[in-house]
């Protein structure tokens, strides 16, 4: 990992114990484990005594072996954040399957509902949904069911609590709701997969900016060389599958993700995990951004905290877990190590604290 996380393995191999008197005590903590037993309820625990002398050993000698008391003293911040962020995943992957179960439920179930929409920044913290209707009318009739369903969902998923908000459409989402032009872009957009995933191209996205309405944009996956070569058939082929399905004459641009842009997505869950965590362990983190460019990567944590010296302190605690985080996630990833700085800001979005790691 990096220099703060030593090789258990080397640091424990390095200690010295006199063989002929652990083969000893470890015979001697055998006999004894197996006259003795645990009772919990109705569970019965048996206790191997060799492996609490062998863990014993290793506890007495971090007092010897500065190395190993650094290793020793950084395990139980290492379990704590690999557990914190393994409840953190599952904890999202719960959120997105109550959000997708709850927009089919009311969409399909409630002719006034037109739509359902969930936000939030940090997913520790409890969601919102925000349900919007066709007409006050559909609101006051649908109002209090549409609340109880939702509360009756995030109970099933264990989601806790959610902020539940009915609204009428206003006039500019129904029109780009139900106009013309987003069933026309659906339409496009599904041609264009189809197409693709028939010929065994790979992409990343499909899109069309509302600068340039009359061309699809289609990033691609894969080196510059293949890139070249496909670039011009790819566009070819889906112009004329649009035009012989719905004799519509769309421009298709190809690109494809540079190298840079692959690195960055590959570090977007890091940047996740330190967003979320850091918020887990300090509720005075209130915001987060980054950006590669310029280089080095920084990693901005906004806080609600003042000017002093204790909040200087703190904001070196939250860096200094942040950092924690961010090499935990890399290693486990096996992500390629980058120079990065972590900048904590306070409440006034000043710079209060700031460090490079290289």
């Amino acid at each position: 990992m990096n220099n703060d996380f030593p090789n258990f393995k080397k640091d424990v191999d390095k200690i010295e114990v006199p063989e002929e008197k652990l083969n000893t005590a470890i015979k001697s903590a055998i006999k004894r484990g197996k006259k003795k037993k645990w009772s919990f309820g109705k569970k019965v625990t048996y206790l191997s005594g060799a492996a609490v002398i062998v863990f014993c050993l290793l506890i007495g000698s971090a007092f010897v072996s500065p190395a190993m008391a650094k290793v020793m003293s950084n395990v139980p911040l290492v379990s704590e954040i690999l557990q914190s962020i393994a409840q953190t995943e599952d904890r999202e992957e719960k959120l997105n399957h109550f959000f997708g179960k709850a927009h089919e439920t009311l969409t399909n179930n409630y002719q006034g509902v037109v739509d359902v929409a969930m936000s939030m920044f940090f997913s520790s913290e409890p969601p919102n949904i925000t349900v919007f209707v066709r007409d006050k009318t559909s609101k006051q009739e649908l109002e209090d069911e549409i609340v109880q369903v939702i509360k009756d969902l995030a109970h099933s998923y264990n989601i806790g609590e959610v902020e539940i908000n009915v609204d009428v459409q206003d006039k500019e989402f129904a029109h780009r709701k139900n106009g013309e032009k987003e069933r026309t872009n659906h339409q496009l957009f599904q041609i264009t997969q189809e197409v693709l995933q028939q010929e065994g191209y790979r992409f990343t996205t499909l899109g069309i900016d509302a600068r340039t309405p009359h061309i699809i944009k289609v990033e691609i996956v894969g080196s510059e060389q293949h890139y070249n070569k496909v670039k011009d058939d790819i566009e070819k082929l889906v112009h004329n599958a649009i035009y012989s399905q719905e004799q519509l004459k769309y421009e298709v641009e190809v690109t494809r993700q540079t190298e840079a842009e692959i690195k960055e997505q590959k570090w977007q869950p890091i940047l996740s995990s330190v967003r979320e965590e850091t918020h887990k362990r300090y509720n005075k983190v209130t915001g987060f951004a980054f950006s590669f460019h310029p280089k080095p990567l920084q990693i901005i944590l906004k806080t609600s905290l003042s000017e002093g010296g204790q909040s200087k302190r703190t904001a070196e605690q939250i860096a200094n877990y942040a950092r924690q985080v961010v090499e935990i996630k890399r290693d486990k990833l096996s992500i390629e190590k980058i120079p990065y700085k972590i900048i904590i800001r306070d409440k006034e979005q000043e710079a209060i604290y700031e460090i490079l790691y290289k």
